[in-house]
C-alpha cells in the first residue's frame, strides 16, 4: 500500500520536470528569456605584419644571381637585376627582371590576400611559354613562404622564398636544382 503514493509522487515530480521544460522551449520560441551559450571565438586570419613585413623587405633593386645545383662557390650561372615597387598598397608589388647576358626579360606581381590569408606571385618570362600563377603560406617560425601552382600544369614546380636578412633573399624551387641570391643594390 505505502508503494502507490510513492510512484504517484515520483510520477508528478516527472511530469512537472516535462511541463517546466516544454514551457521554457515554448517561452524562447515567442521571444521569453534566452538559452545563453558562450559565443564562438571568431576564426580570425593570420595577422597582416609578417606578410607586410616581408613585402616590405622585398622592394628596391636587386642583383639576382643564379647558380644551378653543384655550383656553390664559382661565378653565377646567369645574373641580372630585379626591380621590386609598391603597387597599389604594401600588399601588392610588382617586379621586373631582366638577364645581364642575354635578351630574357621577365615581369611579375606578388602580394598577400588578406582574405584567404595566402601569399600569390605572378610571372611572365620572355623565354618562357606562359604564365606563371602561384599561390604561397607563410611558415610562421622563420621569414618563409612556399609557393605551389595555383593550378596543375605539366612542368609547373614549387618554389620557396626565404628571407635570408634585409638585404638578401633566395628564390628556389623545392627540387633544388636551382637558387637565386638577390642581393640588395643602393
Amino acid at each position: 500500500m505505502f508503494a502507490y503514493p510513492k510512484s504517484v509522487h515520483v510520477a508528478v515530480v516527472v511530469c512537472a520536470i516535462a511541463v517546466s521544460t516544454a514551457a521554457a522551449s515554448q517561452l524562447r520560441a515567442q521571444g521569453g528569456p534566452q538559452a545563453r551559450r558562450p559565443a564562438a571565438a571568431p576564426t580570425a586570419l593570420p595577422s597582416l605584419e609578417p606578410a607586410r613585413s616581408i613585402l616590405r623587405h622585398l622592394v628596391g633593386r636587386w642583383r639576382v644571381e643564379v647558380r644551378f645545383a653543384g655550383n656553390f662557390d664559382g661565378a653565377p650561372d646567369a645574373s641580372g637585376t630585379r626591380v621590386v615597387q609598391a603597387m597599389f598598397d604594401d600588399l601588392r608589388l610588382q617586379w621586373t627582371e631582366s638577364v645581364d647576358s642575354s635578351q630574357v626579360r621577365s615581369q611579375g606581381t606578388m602580394g598577400f590576400d588578406s582574405h584567404t590569408g595566402r601569399f600569390f606571385s605572378t610571372g611572365i618570362y620572355s623565354d618562357g611559354s606562359g604564365a606563371e600563377l602561384l599561390t604561397g603560406t607563410l611558415d610562421r617560425a622563420e621569414p618563409l613562404v612556399t609557393f605551389s601552382p595555383a593550378a596543375p600544369a605539366p612542368g609547373a614546380g614549387s618554389f620557396t622564398l626565404r628571407m635570408v636578412d634585409a638585404d638578401h633573399f633566395i628564390w628556389s624551387p623545392l627540387d633544388h636544382g636551382w637558387r637565386a641570391l638577390l642581393t640588395r643594390q643602393p
